[in-house]
């Protein structure tokens, strides 16, 4: 792995989207696996109690459209009509905050 390849792609961006269907852990896991497949995903978090989806994507690899298909492959709905664009750094894992990265 080179350097260039390990740092995050610097036009990377992470989305915010609404799913639909979600009743338990084994569906986010469910989600967050097929989302996790898509070339060009770095980082899925789905929250169910909030009933939303945030992902770290390569926009020109992961568009709207193939999240949502994901989504539904896995047997949810995806609205993506809702969609939020985040801050780049207002998105850190529990762990990333607490070691400040």
């Amino acid at each position: 792995m080179t350097a260039a390849s390990a740092s995050k792609p610097a036009t990377a961006e992470i989305v915010r989207f609404p799913i639909a269907g979600m009743t338990c852990g084994s569906c986010v896991n469910r989600i967050t696996r097929a989302i996790r497949k898509l070339d060009g995903v770095t980082k899925v978090t789905v929250d169910l109690g909030k009933e939303t989806a945030t992902v770290r994507r390569e926009p020109a690899l992961v568009s709207n459209a193939a999240l949502a298909a994901a989504v539904a492959a896995a047997g949810y709905q995806a609205d993506m009509e809702a969609t939020v664009l985040l801050a780049p750094g207002g998105y850190r894992s529990f762990v990333e905050r607490l070691l400040r990265r």
